[in-house]
């Protein structure tokens, strides 16, 4: 029987050098995309860290399905993809595909290996390091390393930034194929107009806490057709404790 997948953020705070960037965080996400939205500040890479394990939680708990982040099992089932590339600079594009696919024992992962350089034209920058590929270049190699895995909780902070026309266009249909398989995905990004097709549902984040959440469809009010960036302005511009 399949696991179960399901992410549970309850009453989140975080305090960064006396800051709190993190404030009574709550909600819950099951399969699909779900969006990360909000402003510069907002605390959405943050919230991302503590969601991959990387940064414990000041108060609050967050579990990935079922188990707390940063547990064994939780790590086994996520992958995340950061804002910026944290890659190795003495290891080759071919020697970081088999370093990640031997450390999570991905299944076939010489085979995907080959489909992922191959799809986001890396293949022949195999020998590179990082430090010979470009910014957009390295960004492709850390959204590969993040789909290697074979996760089925996956975290994408910012992953379209940098990425050439066609690398966007094969992200778009990877993180819909992602959906069509039963993944849980949270994607982080300002591309409003893009994370309109992409997101089943959407959490809004300003100031560290959250300010709405549901489908574009649960929040529109009064009937009305209004798209994603009108629904961001009018929940941007709402009082704290005001709801749409």
């Amino acid at each position: 029987m399949a696991e179960e997948l399901s992410l549970a953020v309850t009453r989140l705070c975080k305090v960064i050098d006396g800051a709190t960037i993190l404030d009574e965080v709550d909600f819950r996400i099951g399969p699909g995309i779900t969006g990360l939205v909000g402003p510069n500040g907002a605390g959405k890479t943050t919230l991302m860290r503590c969601i991959a394990g990387i940064l414990a939680p000041t108060r609050g708990d967050v579990e990935v399905c079922g188990q707390a982040a940063g547990s064994d099992h939780a790590r086994q089932v996520t992958s995340f993809m950061p804002e910026y590339p944290d890659l190795y600079p003495g290891l080759t594009v071919a020697e970081h595909v088999a370093f990640i696919g031997r450390l999570h024992r991905a299944p076939r992962w010489k085979e995907r290996a080959v489909e992922l350089l191959e799809r986001y034209r890396l293949a022949d920058k195999a020998d590179k390091l990082p430090r010979e590929l470009s910014q957009g270049m390295c960004r492709k190699l850390a959204l590969v390393l993040a789909l290697l895995k074979g996760a089925r909780v996956l975290l994408f902070d910012e992953p379209f930034n940098g990425l050439d026309p066609e690398a966007a266009i094969d992200l778009r249909a990877d993180l819909e194929a992602l959906r069509a398989q039963g993944a849980l995905v949270l994607l982080s990004m300002h591309a409003l107009a893009d994370l309109e097709r992409l997101a089943d549902r959407l959490v809004f984040l300003k100031q560290g806490r959250i300010r709405a959440a549901g489908s574009l469809e649960d929040l529109r009010t009064g009937g009305s057709t209004d798209g994603l960036e009108e629904i961001y302005l009018q929940v941007m511009r709402s009082s704290p404790g005001e709801t749409l």
